[in-house]
């Protein structure tokens, strides 16, 4: 468990949108924020690849849940017989994961014109949790006579390519709206996951367990491979998935599913609306959508459940009862048969991206137009690996073309520091921020916390700075 977690936090990187730069008028993918705002140029074109380029992580889980302190002061994990069960569980949640976005602008370009400002881009995204319940590390740590639920344990991962259309434009005098349609085509998609799993410890004379386990693989020219034959102790037989026997052709790997979704936002000017100098409010809602996947290769295992008495009627010698070892092989064909894998077939399948709102209010110092203060509230919807975070920012523009935000951020991930710096002089822009400082690091270069990114961006703006 501690291999596969540390491996799991090393190995999470991702990118996501950088909500640090939500408040600032030059930067330059605002739209990717909320689709109503507005470009303080008459437009601009991305450097190909390293227009919008970041990497970044957030979760609940991190590398200090499973790294403790003995009491002697040695590092070892929270497994360690001299950690107690109080202070090992102490770091885990009702649901823990990671989720992790990716996010590559490949090219994109916005510019002004049809009453409003437009935006085109093209670019590669993916999407990837891992969700675990607090019961499973309990079991692991506290084995009582309990009912252990460790339903939900899930993995995922999504990558899709995209092709936006926006365009937003003022309808009043107080309000912008926009809007982006989105085209997308799927890469890949896999999802694992255990349903109504329990180990019922609490009976006197039996212990019961039951899982009900399936996986989706969506991938183009994948297949389960040769079936493995098993054979129960009494002769009958099975078939079951045998991992090492999966194949991927790579001549046939490709596009495998077609999708769409839209991005709707809106902004709110007070003052131009006569009602508080300087405050605007905004709101949007992006990833409203679908892809239809072509190939889903499903597998699903039988979810016998296997109930455990004991070993009973014992045969001493050759006197009567049944051998130890017959009762071992009946109990290890029950395991079995609750683990095996059966090959589900291939059939389409539809999923939905994972939405997200924003919601923001921002506040001009009255004293310095160029200082700001703003609240921004950010919420997942992704089943499992659903999250919020409210972050609270303070950005300055002394200067046409720089702009500086820093902002505190506080959520079901816990609590961050995030800043971001945007330079865009005529006809050159770089940003540079982050949702989240790198912290601690282990000495194999691990964060200690799994909250934490890096972005950055360089690009081309035509036109004075609106500013």
């Amino acid at each position: 468990m501690f291999a596969a977690a540390a491996t799991m936090l090393s190995g999470a990187v991702s990118a996501q949108n950088l909500n640090s730069a939500y408040f600032l008028d030059g930067y330059t993918y605002g739209h990717q924020l909320n689709p109503a705002k507005d470009y303080d140029r008459n437009g601009y074109v991305s450097f190909p690849v390293l227009g919008n380029y970041n990497v970044g992580m957030t979760g609940n889980l991190s590398l200090t849940d499973f790294l403790k302190f003995d009491p002697k002061g040695q590092l070892t994990t929270f497994m360690n017989p001299s950690i107690s069960v109080k202070d090992a569980l102490s770091g885990f949640s009702a649901n823990n994961n990671l989720n992790m976005d990716m996010r590559m602008e490949i090219l994109s370009f916005g510019f002004h014109a049809w009453g409003g400002y437009n935006t085109f881009s093209l670019g590669m995204r993916a999407n990837s949790g891992i969700n675990a319940p607090y019961e499973l590390f309990e079991f692991a740590k506290n084995l009582t006579n309990k009912d252990y639920d460790i339903s939900d344990v899930s993995s995922t991962a999504s990558v899709w390519s995209e092709i936006g259309l926006g365009h937003s434009r003022k309808v009043a005098d107080a309000w912008r709206v926009g809007g982006k349609v989105k085209f997308l085509v799927g890469g890949a998609r896999t999802k694992v996951q255990l349903k109504n799993a329990h180990l019922n410890l609490t009976g006197t004379d039996q212990w019961i367990l039951s899982a009900n386990a399936q996986a989706d693989v969506s991938i183009k020219g994948f297949g389960w491979g040769e079936m493995e034959k098993n054979k129960y102790s009494d002769g009958s037989s099975y078939e079951q998935i045998n991992f090492d026997n999966v194949e991927l052709q790579s001549n046939q790997i490709g596009p495998n599913g077609f999708g769409l979704a839209f991005d709707l936002g809106a902004e709110w000017d007070l003052e131009e609306q006569g009602w508080v100098e300087g405050m605007k409010v905004s709101a949007s809602l992006l990833d409203l959508g679908f892809i239809s996947w072509k190939e889903n290769h499903n597998a699903y295992n039988l979810g016998k459940e296997v109930v455990f008495t004991g070993f009973n009627d014992i045969q001493i010698g050759n006197g009567p009862g049944v051998s130890v070892d017959d009762q071992a092989d009946d109990y290890g064909d029950r395991f079995s048969s609750l683990l095996a894998m059966q090959d589900g077939g291939v059939s389409k399948l539809t999923t939905s991206l994972g939405a997200t709102m924003n919601i923001g209010v921002e506040y001009a110092m009255p004293f310095y137009k160029k200082l700001s203060v703003g609240l921004l509230s950010t919420t997942r919807f992704q089943g499992e690996y659903t999250w919020n975070e409210e972050r609270i920012s303070a950005t300055i523009s002394p200067v046409k073309w720089f702009e500086l935000s820093a902002n505190f951020g506080f959520g079901t991930r816990g609590t961050s520091f995030g800043w971001v710096a945007n330079i865009h002089p005529r006809g050159f822009n770089l940003f540079v921020g982050m949702d989240h400082m790198v912290g601690t690091l282990s000495k194999q270069g691990v964060p200690l916390k799994s909250n934490t990114g890096l972005t950055f961006g360089i690009n081309f703006p035509f036109g004075k700075s609106k500013m």
